[in-house]
Parts: structure tokens; sequence; C-alpha cells
């Protein structure tokens, strides 16, 4: 089951990044549409559409109807953009660079890992216990459990978010950074791969030099505990976006991480998606 988190090795980011503080919003992504009449991948192609919540049939599916506009269940500007798929992210990142002349990407697997553990060498940020999720993220818990009956791996705890939540609710961790646990999966600029940790080099990886998938991390809203650990690997095809997926992208904000070395698992560092969503780093590349 932990394959591709091992071996276990050392890995060093040797540049200082900025690492956005919370989810690329709603509100931020309906910005970049809105300047640059950008259609998403789940608008694209013979069979557009994307997952959402159906609350007359109470199930999740694809339909043409939803999108990062609609996911089927409430979302305000604050929340994590959702149904953001890593093509959509890059071309985020792509506008945002322009329009700010800094550069902004999406961190690398490393990146991510290290500015997720912020020192930390326990399962999560918050600890070993899952149940301290509850006030580090928003995981499947009993809100979760109380409007879906049927799931077995929720917390007992109960974080009052059935759905995604408005980033930043939750505590950060020890960089500042908010929702790294839960929430909506974040996109990576790596390419997957299984069997990377055993040829990744010390400074600075930045994944394999091809594949199929797209690294995701940190879990979702929906999630098991299991899938929310720092060191937990995840990867889906590039054009894919659903209602757990978000982007986090490198981006101007108060909170710095600089170069380091940690153990692996997963360890990240930057400079510088639904479900899936984005986090973005800044502009430390020149």
């Amino acid at each position: 089951m932990f394959e591709d988190e091992h071996p276990q090795h050392r890995v060093r980011i040797t540049k200082p990044f900025y690492l956005g503080t919370y989810h690329v919003t709603r509100g931020q992504f309906r910005q970049f549409v809105a300047d640059t009449a950008y259609k998403t991948d789940a608008g694209k192609g013979e069979n557009p559409g994307a997952y959402g919540w159906d609350p007359d049939k109470k199930v999740f599916g694809f339909n043409a109807k939803y999108s990062w506009r609609n996911v089927g269940f409430e979302q305000t500007d604050e929340h994590p953009a959702v149904n953001v798929s890593w093509n959509d992210a890059v071309e985020f990142c792509k506008w945002l660079s322009k329009k700010d002349r800094k550069t902004y990407r999406l961190p690398t697997e490393a990146e991510w890992e290290y500015a997720c553990r912020a020192w930390t060498t326990t399962r999560y940020y918050s600890g070993d216990d899952p149940e301290t999720l509850a006030k580090a993220g928003n995981v499947a818990d009993a809100a979760a459990k109380a409007k879906f009956p049927g799931w077995t791996w929720t917390l007992k705890a109960n974080d009052g978010y059935a759905f995604t939540a408005p980033v930043g609710k939750f505590k950060p961790n020890a960089f500042g950074l908010y929702d790294m646990h839960g929430n909506a999966w974040q996109w990576c600029a790596d390419w997957y791969g299984a069997e990377y940790y055993a040829k990744s080099p010390i400074d600075d990886p930045i994944g394999p030099d091809s594949g199929d998938f797209r690294v995701l991390r940190g879990g979702s809203w929906d999630g098991w505990p299991f899938f929310t650990r720092s060191a937990d690997r995840s990867g889906a095809r590039r054009s894919t976006g659903s209602t757990l997926r978000g982007s986090a992208f490198p981006g101007l904000s108060n909170t710095m991480a600089s170069g380091g070395v940690s153990l692996c698992g997963f360890t990240l560092f930057g400079s510088s998606g639904s479900r899936c969503g984005t986090r973005i780093i800044v502009g430390w590349d020149e």
C-alpha cells in the first residue's frame, strides 16, 4: 500500500520560495476566466462536463451541467476552486504571472511536502492521531457522516462542513499555511512516478521526465484520513477535474519557507482541483 512512498530518502530544497497561504479560491479563478474568456477542460471535447452532487437523487455523478461554477453543493467565492484540471491550473499561473509581472507556478511534489510538513515528521502536521485533523483541515468527519450515513471512514469529530469549507477556516501549520490537509486535492507540477523515489536526486527533485498522470497531494473534504497524510501520493490525468480537485500555486503571500533538508515520504520546497484545487508558488526562480 505504501510502495510509492518508499524508499524514504533525504531531499534538499536549495532555493527559498513563497507558497500561497490558501487554496486558490473560486473568486480568484472567476477573475481569471473573466479576464481571459478561458474555457476549462470540463467545457471542452466531445463529452464536456464534470463531477458534482445531485441533491435530488443524492448521488455524485458526471454531467454537462457541472463545472467549477456549479458543483451541486453550495460554494461562495471564498471556497476553493474545484473541478479544475492540471491544465487549467497551469493556465491560471500563466495569467497571474503576466498580470503581476512575477513568476507563478505549481509547486513540485517535494516543495509541497516540505511546505505541508513544516518541520514535522508525524503523519499529519497536527500529529499522528487522525482525530487531530478536525482542527487542521476539512476531511470526512461527523458532519459528512450526517449527510452520507453510508460512509464508514469518517472521523468522530465534527468540523461543521459536510462539503468544501471556505479557505482558512482551520488551524494553519507552523509555516502559516492553511488547508494543506483536506478540503481539495492540490495539483503539483510533477509527473507521477510510482518508483521515482528510488532514483530521486537529493537537490530540488522535479519528478520523472514523462508520465500518464500528474501528482495530487493533500486529500479532500470527503477523503479517508489515510489519503490526507503528509506523505501520501496520488496522481490523475492532467485534463481531469472533479469536485475534489482544486489548485495550489506559488503566490505572493506572507509565508516563506526557505531551503532545508527533510526526510521523504514526501517533502516540498518552492520558489516561485469539486475535489481538485490549486495552490501557487511565487517568484524566486530568476
